[in-house]
């Protein structure tokens, strides 16, 4: 039995249940991300799903609805033989200049579910690669994750402040589970924010791995650096890291050497605990980290 029977995810599809490889219209051409099997079981415990997904290449005649619903049934026949089932899908055909009432950002959908399960919208989510999918959240009331597969990276910089990002279906299953059930013991669930870079420029003196450069680094990059020298971390989120062994243990891997006494105060992290997330060196937002980058861009712009 589900533990929040009146919430549901809102999964967008190409790009976040599947890559996306542009008009799809055969069902031999989906391919499942690595993590999304696991990733829809681990939330379905909690949530009801449902996929909600925008096909402008219908009206523009580009593939068919008989394509568009061949591959859904493909996709919900191969969930339903991995123990995942999709409570409903839905499909928006048209164009954005058909004004329609059932594209996203646009809440129809969701409203529409919300009708029909008895759903709760506020205590539900969206997950998806485009800002789109963020905007849908807020619209309906719902919480949104923004995921960086599919065109993730490409909109980055189009996000709202504050958004919640990330790498993946599975990383986003991590952060929706670990919410779920701290909010059900009664916790105060840990802020998750917007995600942050590991600004290692101000601690190049002590990351002695050249090949990765000293310029800001996505955590999700950190993760991946840290997992290459034995470390292993089970959660990205909101630029925090959990790692084991303890975090100081992780100072000793990327430096090479024994962590001071004063370390945590010295990067500006929490007390050590315990199976606690804590901050890995010193953090910079990353709203501010891509204002940067779009001024950078546009004083090579203004050059040419």
């Amino acid at each position: 039995m589900r533990s929040n029977e009146n919430a549901a995810i809102f999964l967008d599809r190409d790009g976040t249940v599947i890559e996306d490889v542009g008009y799809l219209k055969a069902p031999s051409d989906v391919v499942f991300f690595p993590g999304t099997f696991k990733a829809l079981r681990k939330m379905q415990k909690h949530f009801l799903l449902f996929i909600v997904t925008n096909q402008p290449g219908v009206a523009e005649a580009v593939i068919s609805r008989k394509d568009v619903n061949r591959v859904n049934i493909h996709l919900i026949n191969t969930l339903a033989k991995a123990g995942i089932e999709i409570t409903d899908v839905y499909v928006c055909p048209h164009r954005r200049l058909d004004n329609c009432r059932c594209i996203k950002p646009k809440p129809y959908f969701l409203k529409k579910a919300a009708g029909l399960y008895g759903l709760d919208l506020s205590k539900s989510i969206t997950i998806g690669d485009h800002p789109h999918d963020i905007q849908l959240a807020k619209n309906a009331g719902a919480r949104g994750i923004y995921v960086l597969t599919g065109h993730g990276h490409k909109h980055l910089t189009e996000l709202p402040e504050g958004t919640e990002i990330a790498s993946g279906i599975a990383d986003a299953a991590e952060m929706i589970v670990a919410h779920h059930t701290a909010t059900r013991r009664g916790r105060r669930p840990k802020q998750m924010g917007s995600e942050f870079v590991l600004d290692l420029m101000v601690a190049q003196d002590l990351w002695w791995r050249p090949d990765l450069g000293t310029e800001p680094k996505h955590a999700c990059e950190v993760a991946r650096a840290l997992r290459e020298v034995g470390i292993k971390v089970y959660k990205v989120s909101g630029g925090w890291l959990e790692c084991e062994p303890r975090p100081a243990g992780v100072w000793e891997a990327l430096t090479g050497r024994i962590a001071s006494p004063n370390w945590v105060s010295l990067f500006n992290c929490p007390p050590e605990r315990p199976g606690s997330v804590l901050q890995i060196l010193a953090i910079k937002e990353y709203s501010t980290f891509i204002k940067v980058k779009k001024q950078e861009k546009e004083r090579t712009q203004d050059r040419k």
